[in-house]
C-alpha cells in the first residue's frame, strides 16, 4: 500500500511537471515585423522570444495579427493599394498556410477582433461613408453595421470584443473633441462612454487622447492607451504616453510603471491576464526623428517587472498572445533566433 501511494504521488508530480512545461512551451506570440524593406510581415515566436518563424512574405504590408480563440487561425490586415492605402482583412491558418481574404469593399477596413466563440469578427470600415464598427459572420460572410454616428461629428474605430460576448469596446473619435473610449452593445442598441469620471481632452495646450481599449481575458479589467500631445505649427510633440488599467466598469484607473521616456506603440494582455505585452522604443519620447526601433516587452502585473523579448535593429509591433496546444508546422518554415535576424540587417 505504501509503495502504491508513493508511486501515485510520484506520478502526480511528474504529470504536473509535464503539464507546466507544456504550458510554457505552447504559449506563443504573433506579431508584425518590419524589416529592411519597410514592409510589415507577420511572424510568430515562443513567448520567451525563441523559435522565430515567418508566416507571411509578400511585397505588401501585413499588420495587426490576432489569434483566433482556439489558436488555429490568425486575422490580419493587408494593404493592397500599391502606393495608395487600400486595406482589407485576411485570415490564415496558424502556420501561415491557407491564406484567404475576408473583405472586398473598396473602402478601407480597419483592425479586426474575434468574438469569443470565434464565429464572428468585428472591424472598423468606412464602407458606409463614415468610419464605423461592423460585424461579420465568418461562415456566411454576412456583414452588419454596429455603430451609427452622425457623419462629420464622430466616428468609431479599433474594436475589442468582451469575453462574455455582449459588448464591444472601441475608440470614439469626436470631431474637435479628441479620442475617447466607448462601449457598444453587440445588438447595437446602445453606445455610451466607457470611462467614468471627468474625461478632459484638453489641458491647456495639451491634447489628452485615450484609445485602443483591450479587455482582460477574465473580463474584469480593461487596458487602454493614453497620449499627451501638443500640436505645434510644424509638428506634433508627444509629451507623455501611458498604459492604464481600469476595472470592468471603467473606474479605478491604475497607470503601469513603464519608464516615462519610452514611446509605447501597441499593447495586449498576455499569460491569462497576469502579464501585458507591449511594443516600445526606449527613450522614444526624446527621439524626435522618424527613425524608430520598437521592440516587444513583457510587463508582469502587478509586480511591474519588465522583460525584453525582441532585440533587433528593426521594428516589432502588434504583439498578440495565445496559450494552448498549437499545431504550428515547421515544414517549409525557417526557424531563427533574434541573433540571426540581427546579422541580416
Amino acid at each position: 500500500m505504501l509503495m502504491q501511494t508513493r508511486w501515485m504521488i510520484s506520478t502526480f508530480f511528474l504529470l504536473i511537471s509535464i503539464l507546466s512545461t507544456a504550458g510554457i512551451t505552447q504559449a506563443a506570440i504573433v506579431f508584425r515585423f518590419d524589416g529592411n524593406n519597410a514592409q510589415g510581415d507577420i511572424y510568430v515566436m515562443n513567448d520567451d522570444g525563441s523559435r522565430v518563424r515567418q508566416l507571411t512574405n509578400s511585397a505588401l504590408w501585413d499588420v495587426s495579427p490576432r489569434w483566433s480563440p482556439d489558436g488555429k487561425h490568425i486575422l490580419f490586415r493587408r494593404d493592397m493599394g500599391g502606393g495608395v492605402q487600400q486595406l482589407y482583412i485576411f485570415i490564415m491558418d496558424v502556420d501561415g498556410s491557407n491564406e484567404r481574404r475576408l473583405t472586398f469593399h473598396p473602402k478601407n477596413d480597419g483592425s479586426a477582433t474575434w468574438s469569443p466563440d470565434g464565429r464572428h469578427i468585428a472591424f472598423s470600415s468606412s464602407r458606409s461613408g463614415n468610419r464605423e464598427i461592423h460585424i461579420m459572420e465568418i461562415a456566411s460572410r454576412t456583414i452588419r453595421q454596429l455603430t451609427k454616428n452622425e457623419p462629420g461629428e464622430a466616428y468609431s474605430s479599433i474594436p475589442n470584443w468582451s469575453p462574455d460576448g455582449q459588448h464591444i469596446l472601441h475608440e470614439q473619435i469626436i470631431t474637435g473633441g479628441g479620442r475617447h473610449i466607448y462601449i457598444t452593445d453587440v445588438n447595437g442598441k446602445q453606445t455610451r462612454p466607457f470611462l467614468k469620471g471627468p474625461q478632459p481632452h484638453l489641458d491647456g495646450d495639451v491634447v489628452i487622447s485615450k484609445y485602443t481599449p483591450c479587455w482582460a481575458p477574465n473580463g474584469q479589467h480593461v487596458m487602454y492607451y493614453e497620449a499627451h500631445l501638443r500640436f505645434e505649427p510644424a509638428r506634433v510633440v508627444r509629451l507623455a504616453n501611458h498604459l492604464i488599467i481600469v476595472d470592468k466598469h471603467g473606474r479605478n484607473p491604475k497607470q503601469l510603471n513603464i519608464p516615462k521616456d519610452w514611446r509605447i506603440h501597441s499593447a495586449h494582455w498576455g499569460n491569462n491576464g497576469t502579464e501585458i505585452l507591449f511594443a516600445a522604443e526606449e527613450n522614444g519620447l526624446k527621439n524626435l526623428t522618424n527613425v524608430r526601433n520598437y521592440d516587444i516587452y513583457r510587463y508582469h502585473n502587478p509586480s511591474g517587472k519588465i522583460t525584453q523579448i525582441t532585440d533587433t535593429p528593426h521594428k516589432e509591433f502588434d504583439p498578440h498572445w495565445v496559450s494552448g496546444a498549437l499545431s504550428i508546422s515547421l515544414e517549409g518554415k525557417q526557424v531563427k533566433q533574434w541573433a540571426e535576424i540581427k546579422v541580416e540587417k
